[in-house]
């Protein structure tokens, strides 16, 4: 279980979120609420974004992990996807991939079959594994990318800002269909505009935001 206490988040002067606290168990949420609420920044908040100033406590495994920087906390197994994904000029995705996969796997010799594996099932372009980090790719292409991240990764606690976005509907349903199957044995947390979602995805809760308080739907 992840607990967060008296979480503050401030942007320069403005504070966006004051004294939040809440639970999350391993289940599948989905955060709706109007544009510029706070969506968002509430997800860079598990990763400690540099934007921002934090105060209170977010335990994960029993660690407060607001006391660590962002990359500690990925290595924790905490992964999030971006609504707008980088691109890195001088790092080539397939190296960039295999690092990642490193890390998190001690066992690397099945890297390759799990990359096909993959690959496969979301009709990834290969020739995109020998270009720049995300350079020059399509808004889908990133998104997929980007999960495709996810799966080599296997974080334990997965956090997607619009991962749907630009998406065609097989890929869409790929990707609600291997959380559906996860969902179980990790923290799932969703932003997402794609009001057909909940016929693919199983959501356990709605998080909804309004005047900087959070509130939850369950959807049992």
């Amino acid at each position: 279980m992840i607990k967060i206490i008296n979480l503050s988040i401030k942007c320069e002067k403005n504070f966006i979120f004051k004294n939040l606290n809440f639970l999350i168990k391993k289940k599948t949420y989905v955060i709706i609420g109007n544009n510029g609420i706070g969506k968002s920044t509430l997800l860079k908040s598990f990763i400690k974004d540099g934007n921002y100033v934090f105060s209170g406590e977010i335990f994960f495994n029993k660690i407060n992990i607001l006391m660590y920087k962002t990359d500690y906390i990925s290595r924790m197994g905490i992964f999030y996807s971006y609504q707008n994904p980088i691109e890195i000029y001088n790092i080539k995705n397939i190296f960039f991939l295999k690092t990642c996969f490193n890390i998190f796997n001690l066992n690397n010799i099945f890297f390759f079959k799990i990359l096909n594996f993959y690959i496969n099932k979301m009709k990834f372009k290969k020739k995109l594994f020998f270009r720049m980090y995300n350079y020059g790719f399509s808004g889908g292409e990133r998104k997929k990318n980007e999960f495709l991240f996810l799966l080599i990764m296997n974080p334990i606690f997965i956090l997607l800002d619009e991962i749907d976005s630009g998406l065609d509907y097989n890929s869409i349903f790929f990707i609600s269909n291997y959380l559906n199957n996860v969902k179980n044995k990790k923290y799932i947390i969703i932003i997402t505009h794609n009001k057909n979602i909940k016929n693919m995805l199983l959501i356990d809760y709605y998080l909804i935001i309004k005047f900087n308080q959070i509130n939850f739907l369950s959807c049992i």
